[in-house]
């Protein structure tokens, strides 16, 4: 099975300006490293136009179910990720439907990531894994709670994303983020959290190491936790904290993009010395994005062994990266996989 466990999707704002200005963000730093954009000042309209132009982008874009599952030939299902209400810049983000690509009705609003996140489900049922995602910040960990609560039992969702960094709240917070983790437990859903480095610039570094997860781990043994990004830059501390928890897992997205084949080898390999099954990883890539095409990152992962002889090291067996591919997250969330 083929699966990718980490994609975005529909609009991050009814604001097309700002989704744009959004984009342009994030991506300021992959341009400047291509040498595309200027370094030592800050681009100009007509720089950013003639480079989303050529690309094809339009800042943070707006991507449908169908889009989305036309952008994966070949793969069995793949994971949208809803994003949470929060106030950025005098402005509420979040998941919204604006261009009416799914069956929700009304004024697109963020408050509705969810319905959106379960509308594309129903639009793509063979296809699509939809997750929610929860904010206690916007209006309070009760309100987040029962959220929690509506988006399983009533949108019938799969799993929940968290975004600590972005949202400006402590994954170690016992006020705001052990209720979170104790009502995703007793709901039986896996919890992906947002524990890596991010190019935004509001975005707070202070909350994303995966070490924060430590008293996650003890204390709730029994939720499975996922860790997005597989803790870039951290990706050690990552790795240690799924030798240390039986029940943390980790995706690879982001991190598959931003390096080369030999050194996601290496990553591979390093796991099962670090006491880390392979089966603890699972194929992930942020997209959409000019960086995140599925299929290229893809085959990037399954011709990974074409380094091992340049490296004298043991190629990976087939059966494992099959797992990584999609596998070992169909386990986890306890689909069928066939023989």
């Amino acid at each position: 099975m083929q699966i990718d466990a980490h994609t975005h999707i529909l609009s991050l704002a009814s604001d097309a300006d700002f989704t744009k200005q959004y984009g342009r963000e994030g991506s300021l730093c992959i341009y400047r490293a291509h040498g595309r954009m200027p370094s030592h000042r800050c681009p100009t309209e007509h720089e950013w136009e003639a480079v989303e132009t050529e690309d094809g982008m339009d800042g943070f874009g707006v991507v449908g179910p169908d889009e989305t599952v036309a952008a994966h030939p070949g793969f069995d299902k793949l994971v949208a990720l809803a994003i949470s209400p929060q106030w950025l810049d005098g402005r509420l983000i979040g998941t919204v439907d604006v261009h009416g690509q799914t069956d929700v009705t009304g004024d697109p609003h963020p408050e509705r990531c969810n319905e959106y996140i379960a509308g594309c489900v129903r639009q793509q049922p063979e296809t699509i894994i939809g997750f929610g995602s929860v904010n206690p910040r916007y209006r309070g960990v009760r309100a987040a709670v029962d959220e929690l609560g509506r988006m399983v039992e009533q949108d019938g969702l799969s799993g929940v994303k968290l975004y600590p960094m972005y949202q400006h709240w402590s994954p170690a917070d016992r006020e705001y983020a052990f209720p979170i983790y104790a009502a995703a437990r007793d709901l039986g859903i896996p919890v992906m959290i947002h524990q890596a480095g991010s190019t935004r610039i509001d975005a707070k570094m202070e909350y994303a190491r995966p070490a924060m997860l430590d008293d996650l781990g003890r204390e709730f043994r029994d939720l499975k936790v996922i860790i997005a990004h597989c803790g870039t830059p951290w990706v050690d501390e990552a790795m240690f904290m799924l030798t240390k928890h039986p029940n943390f897992y980790t995706e690879i997205s982001y991190h598959i993009a931003t390096v080369t084949r030999r050194d996601l080898f290496l990553y591979l390999s390093r796991a099962e010395p670090m006491f880390v099954p392979l089966e603890k990883i699972m194929f992930g890539t942020d997209y959409p994005g000019f960086l995140y095409d599925p299929v290229a990152l893809r085959d990037k992962l399954l011709t990974v062994n074409e380094e091992a002889d340049r490296l004298g090291l043991p190629p990976i067996a087939q059966h494992k990266l099959d797992g990584v591919m999609g596998d070992n997250f169909a386990a986890l969330l306890g689909l069928e996989v066939a023989a």
